[in-house]
């Protein structure tokens, strides 16, 4: 910090802003308790002051205060070597992956926002989830004549997020008629559960004067030139600008409005909602990022996929191969396994073997069948009976082959299953359930088969062809023998519907009566009421009984929705349940 401020300094920078919690990192957890941690960060920030005491440049930096029994989310003013001041972060962020009111606690209520002046520069500071808060407290300190807001974020990076963030950051500084220039923590922070781009950005009254876009690493790094003067003659030919603030008067008005029956309802809501311009990218992007830092945490150069020929493996196959090469690894460090079983059919076996040589991954076929074979005469049951038992042995033998083979090269096994797989708990507990990163976990069905289409017509041949043919091909996880009793959407219900089911659950709240209305109006003429009400059902009952699977899920990066119970979903696993839960 000292060094990139430091450079800053010698490019004529007159203030710096920091990301959160940058001291320390801000996915550190439980460790924000320990005296030792906290001490250390003191430390740190006094070294910090003492390596810029010569500097003519304001930093601001992020760092965990203890205050008595309080551990405070806070930024530090630095200036000539001294803590000029310090602002606490208000709004804690405790839903999906955020937990802070577990560690932190929020600025004293009342605390009146902090105003700076220096060298005729005009400022405050907000943190991170500050912005985000229905009132600001950059908007509290507007009336002041406020030229610059700085904001130390963490704000981690899924689908869609960038936009909203960016919009946000463009807003507030049309707002207020300043500057306003965000510092994102990157990509060194722990991706255990969602990953950190680096989003850094700069408004200049309502325009984006720099970006540095997602995962650019220490080349984040933006600056821009303020007209302070032309700022402040726009607010003061924007009257309200001085407008007092105002305690909101509440009024109640007694009144029935009327209901308004929907119309025309998206049949991909997941689209709509994260399907920027080059949103299949963006999810290799945050998969390649995601797992090339757990890669590195780990120490490993190789990574290990079951590769089954369906769309599932085929995307945590290009998310594997682009974190390899984000590492300039080569692609022959990327294991693709494939293990026919008693279900395979000889063409996805061929296409999963041809999809691993296309990606220029390390092929090798492990044949199952006589191991589960064994297995199954070792606890007495007879192959013939096409069970449960029967149909598990062979992913838990699957799971077994490709954790031993990464054993071996020491390397990292990537999970396949997708989001919509785990919200139905379509996946075998301690079998494909499990893994060392799931890589798909937040990712649904219908955004899986969408991305491997959009892929495949960037792609050359033989590449295209290959992904053309596992999008377009029937779902199934070819356990049992015979194409009709493998067919997953025959078994659960088409998986459009319950995508659809599930975004609404998770994003908008909806219960069942909702649910089931809006996706009869959705998808009219193309379902039938009764398909739509039979596939709710079993959406509802296989969530529900499924979560003690989502419990225990392994580590895995946020892009949509997550069901990790360390992010956006907790349940208990032995809820008394109800219909319309």
């Amino acid at each position: 910090m000292a060094r990139l401020a430091r450079k800053a300094a010698e490019s004529g920078v007159a203030a710096i802003v920091f990301p959160e919690l940058c001291v320390t990192g801000y996915t550190c957890g439980d460790l924000f308790f320990r005296d030792e941690f906290l001490d250390s960060a003191e430390k740190a920030l006094a070294d910090f002051a003492n390596a810029t005491a010569d500097l003519p440049t304001v930093s601001i930096v992020g760092f965990p205060e203890k205050s008595g029994p309080a551990i405070y989310n806070s930024a530090a003013v630095v200036f000539a070597g001294k803590v000029a001041g310090i602002v606490r972060k208000r709004c804690l962020p405790t839903y999906r992956e955020y937990y802070e009111a577990r560690q932190f606690t929020p600025a004293p209520r009342g605390e009146p926002p902090k105003v700076f002046k220096v060298g005729g520069l005009c400022f405050c500071v907000e943190i991170c989830e500050d912005l985000w808060a229905a009132v600001p407290p950059s908007s509290l300190a507007a009336a002041n004549g406020v030229d610059i807001v700085f904001n130390l974020s963490a704000s981690t990076d899924y689908l869609g997020k960038s936009a909203r963030r960016r919009e946000m950051v463009h807003q507030q500084s049309q707002r207020l008629g300043c500057a306003y220039a965000m510092a994102c923590a990157g990509i060194g922070e722990s991706s255990s559960d969602a990953v950190f781009g680096g989003d850094s950005m700069i408004a200049v009254a309502g325009r984006i004067a720099a970006d540095s876009g997602l995962f650019a690493g220490e080349s984040s790094r933006v600056d821009a030139v303020v007209d302070v003067d032309a700022l402040r003659y726009r607010r003061r030919s924007a009257t309200s600008m001085a407008a007092a603030e105002k305690v909101a008067e509440i009024v109640t008005i007694d009144a029935k409005l009327p209901e308004a029956e929907p119309s025309e309802i998206s049949r991909s809501p997941f689209l709509d909602e994260f399907g920027e311009p080059n949103w299949h990218r963006d999810i290799l992007a945050i998969q390649a990022a995601a797992l090339a830092r757990r890669m590195e945490s780990a120490h490993s150069e190789k990574l290990v996929v079951g590769v089954s020929g369906g769309a599932d493996s085929a995307l945590a196959l290009l998310g594997a191969a682009a974190a390899i090469d984000r590492l300039s690894f080569p692609r022959e460090n990327l294991i693709a396994v494939v293990m026919p079983g008693f279900g395979s059919t000889g063409h996805t076996q061929s296409t999963a073997a041809e999809l691993g040589r296309a990606v220029g991954a390390t092929c090798r076929v492990v044949d199952i069948c006589e191991s589960c074979r064994r297995h199954l005469a070792d606890i007495g049951h007879d192959e013939a009976t096409h069970d449960i038992a029967y149909e598990n042995v062979q992913a838990r033998m699957r799971t077994m082959v490709l954790m031993d083979v990464a054993n071996m090269e020491r390397a990292l096994v990537v999970g396949t299953g997708d989001l919509s797989e785990i919200a139905l708990g379509w996946n075998t507990y301690n079998g494909d359930h499990m893994s060392m990163y799931q890589l798909n976990c937040s990712v649904p069905k219908t955004m899986v088969l969408g991305a491997l289409k959009l892929v495949a017509e960037e792609s050359a041949e033989p590449l295209r062809s290959i992904l053309n043919g596992i999008a377009n091909a029937p779902i199934t996880p070819e356990l049992v023998p015979g194409a009709a009793a493998n067919d997953s959407e025959a078994r659960l219900g088409p998986y459009e519907l319950h995508d659809f089911f599930l975004f609404h659950y998770l994003a908008k709240g909806a219960d069942a009566d909702k649910l089931l209305a809006l996706a009869c109006t959705a998808f009219k003429g193309i379902y039938p009421d009764e398909t739509v009400a039979k596939a709710l059902q079993t959406f509802l009952r296989r969530f529900r009984q499924a979560q003690y699977k989502r419990n225990c899920v392994p580590d895995g990066p946020k892009i949509t929705f997550s069901l990790s119970p360390r992010a956006d979903w907790r349940m208990p696993s032995d809820i008394v349940q109800s219909q319309d839960l």
